[in-house]
């Protein structure tokens, strides 16, 4: 294929994939006289790599994302919110009692 017909199987601009090949982070390709072409299998492998890349930053991303974090989980959350709810009256009972003496 030609850089306008792997642009298009990949789904990306044909500078996209200029700028790839010049950068040699594009597909294998090959040049014959002016003309640079690739082959499918290539494409395919290419798209292949994006992928499995994508898929471990994601991974990495998520585990990242997760440490420090606390989670609480509750049986109850409606008798959980109650309780709370519940002890900021008494709190706010007490300091205007408190305060009022």
């Amino acid at each position: 294929m030609r850089y306008q017909e792997a642009a298009d199987y990949l789904g990306i601009a044909k500078g996209t994939l200029a700028n790839w090949v010049s950068l040699r982070i594009g597909p294998r390709s090959i040049k014959i006289g002016s003309m640079r072409l690739f082959r499918q299998e290539d494409l395919d492998r290419f798209i292949e790599e994006k992928l499995f890349e994508t898929e471990r930053f994601e991974k990495r991303r998520r585990r990242q994302r997760g440490r420090g974090a606390l989670v609480l989980t509750c049986p109850y959350p409606d008798l959980f919110l109650f309780f709370v709810m519940a002890l900021a009256l008494a709190v706010f009972l007490f300091t205007s009692v408190v305060s009022f003496q």
